[in-house]
């Protein structure tokens, strides 16, 4: 028996080796007070014990078959589970009725004693909890239909050990609660704490009135679990705690109650494919060659050495068929949710255990969506693999069928034939993509090198930043983007400089004004109404099935002014018989047998909807 360990289950299997000469007869493994037999083959044992939470102490008493008696090294086994039950909480709408249920809520999974306790609240925000009822099932009045609704079920066991789960109320006609409807209305800007200033967190949260002001709903901090001093934050070293050089679990939970107060969601950057070469179990794996409760904590090839992808030997990828591998990532996964009150994750290198594992990702969403429902669950994955939202990810990302390719990467390769690729392009993904809607589109993020600012310009960047803004999709804003900052992510993790770019940030803020406010920008309808090739205009429509309004975008892609003229398909030309409104300039404007005239200054953007 090689090592203490920490242990994410209530058994484990103990195996041991005679050092030396001889044969073992008979032995015994003890696990606390418990005596259990061991299984013997000549030099060695192995045993499937029980353990409880906590620390357990085990060694084993052998005889060899000379007469001899031996016992072992104790070794120290703590379970890192919680022995508590699990809440399982049903929202279903029938009629003018809610029903609250808690069947499926299950007893402590090592002692099984029996729940005594089912309360249930309804949360709202700005408010404290309204205590609604007592009991496994409930019937209770249905809330208003256009009133978001979330319930929360506690559960008490006869130890006194407790668990939650929540459920959102079903809107009118449906039966059983779909995605929430934030998703929907999302605009995530993503945040590399120490760009921001020093001490990271307090500097991210001193910038969380700026971030208001911009109109983002949601923040997605790159990752903030401890790791090697210099790293970006992908190679983890403990996902349990804080990084030191970023801040203190108080800095972070002030951080995400500043925000939630700020009406924004924190999303955090979840690391589940691999861990830092550096962890403490990959270390004690390693010294072990072979002998430790760890070493299968680790995918392995055939020679036993671990697996890790690309050029990261820095990151040994987890074994996913070792079910305590499983548990650990799930609890992680819980542990920042019901301790920080979280609003979900952007899970890195999703695709890799989608590929050794592909059975992990429903399980582990279901766990999350059991204790709270209103999780955005993002994967670092194509969003035209069907894989992701038909197994828990509400987005995934903007790329091709080739792992990491951005979709609109070609796109911008010439500054001729911008709009016509851009077509070409959405057109594609339209083609493969199941939903759309639930692409997390960007131009800018952790992975695209250089800023697009730097790339392609001030002018470019302009037009660029109304596509992202007004097609459908989750459109990601990254750190100081509104601003123009010229940075490249991995470059260093120090304070990044801030131009005083006030047009760009001022024509952010209009477009996410204009994004939340008009329900067109959101939808998933989109029809192309022109795309060169003879100039470098694009224009589209942006429309919602059985809805009245529309959006008509008009973006020119190039440094020269354009006179366009056009055409606006039928239906949509009824519905703006009284007229059109520019919405970022306010002029008004009119169709001429159902077309639009207009001339185009150079990176111009235009958004139309009808007066």
């Amino acid at each position: 028996m090689a090592g203490d360990a920490e242990v994410w289950a209530f058994s484990a299997r103990i195996q041991g080796a005679l050092v030396g000469p001889g044969t073992l007869e008979r032995c015994v493994v003890q696990v606390g007070n418990d005596t259990l037999p061991a299984a013997v083959d000549r030099q060695r044992l192995s045993a499937d014990v029980p353990l409880r939470e906590g620390e357990n102490v085990i060694f084993a008493n052998c005889r060899e078959k000379s007469g001899g008696e031996l016992r072992s090294p104790r070794v120290r086994y703590r379970v890192m589970l919680r022995d508590a039950p699990r809440a399982h909480a049903r929202a279903a709408r029938a009629g003018d009725r809610l029903v609250l249920d808690a069947a499926g809520s299950e007893p402590a999974e090592r002692s099984r004693a029996e729940i005594v306790a089912f309360d249930w609240h309804r949360l709202r925000k700005g408010a404290p909890p309204e205590h609604v009822g007592r009991g496994p099932r409930l019937d209770l009045p249905a809330p208003d239909a256009g009133a978001p609704a979330l319930y929360e079920l506690r559960v008490r066991d006869a130890r006194g050990r407790s668990d939650a789960a929540r459920a959102a109320a079903p809107r009118e006609g449906q039966g059983a609660a779909g995605a929430p409807a934030w998703i929907d209305e999302a605009v995530v800007y993503g945040v590399v704490p120490p760009f921001f200033g020093s001490p990271p967190l307090s500097s991210v949260r001193a910038a969380l009135p700026t971030l208001e002001r911009l109109g983002v709903t949601a923040i997605w901090l790159s990752p903030i679990f401890a790791a090697p001093r210099g790293d970006f934050g992908y190679a983890v070293t403990d996902y349990f705690t804080v990084r030191g050089d970023y801040g203190t679990e108080e800095d972070l939970k002030e951080l995400i109650d500043d925000a939630h107060r700020r009406d924004l969601r924190v999303l955090l950057d979840l690391v589940p494919n691999h861990s830092s070469a550096e962890h403490p179990y990959f270390l004690e794996a390693e010294q072990s060659k072979g002998r430790h409760h760890y070493f299968s904590f680790y995918d392995r090839d055939d020679e036993g050495e671990p697996t890790h992808y690309f050029d990261w030997e820095h990151l040994p990828n987890l074994n996913y068929d070792n079910a305590e591998v499983e548990r650990w990532m799930r609890e992680v996964s819980l542990h920042w949710v019901r301790r920080f009150g979280i609003d979900g994750y952007r899970v890195d290198a999703a695709w890799g255990i989608k590929e050794r594992r592909p059975d992990f990702w429903p399980a582990w969403a279901a766990e999350l969506r059991r204790v709270n429902p209103e999780l955005l669950l993002v994967a670092e994955a194509s969003a035209r693999d069907p894989y992701y939202v038909r197994h828990g990810f509400d987005a995934a990302y903007d790329w091709t069928e080739q792992l990491g390719r951005w979709a609109w990467e070609g796109v911008f390769a010439s500054p001729r034939g911008i709009a016509a690729r851009l077509d070409a392009a959405l057109a594609e993904a339209a083609r493969s993509t199941p939903r759309p809607e639930r692409t997390l589109r960007f131009i800018n993020n952790n992975d695209t090198g250089a800023r697009f600012i730097t790339r392609h310009g001030p002018g470019l960047t302009r037009v660029a930043a109304a596509a992202l803004l007004t097609l459908p999709g989750i459109p990601c804003i990254y750190s100081f983007d509104e601003i123009g900052a010229e940075y490249e992510p991995y470059a260093g993790l120090t304070p990044v400089a801030r131009p005083a770019r006030d047009d760009l940030l001022r024509h952010y803020e209009r477009l996410i004004r204009l994004r939340r406010s008009t329900p067109a920008l959101r939808s998933p309808g989109l029809l192309t109404v022109h795309a060169g090739p003879d100039d470098e205009v694009l224009a589209y429509l942006r429309y919602a099935d059985g809805e009245p309004g529309f959006a008509l975008v008009v973006l020119n892609f190039s440094d020269q002014p354009v006179s366009e003229r056009l055409v606006v398909p039928e239906p949509f030309a009824r519905r703006a018989r009284g007229g059109l409104r520019e919405r970022l300039s306010g002029a008004a404007a009119r169709l001429d047998a159902g077309a639009l005239a207009l001339d185009i200054a150079p990176w111009d953007v235009r958004i139309f909807t009808p007066r």
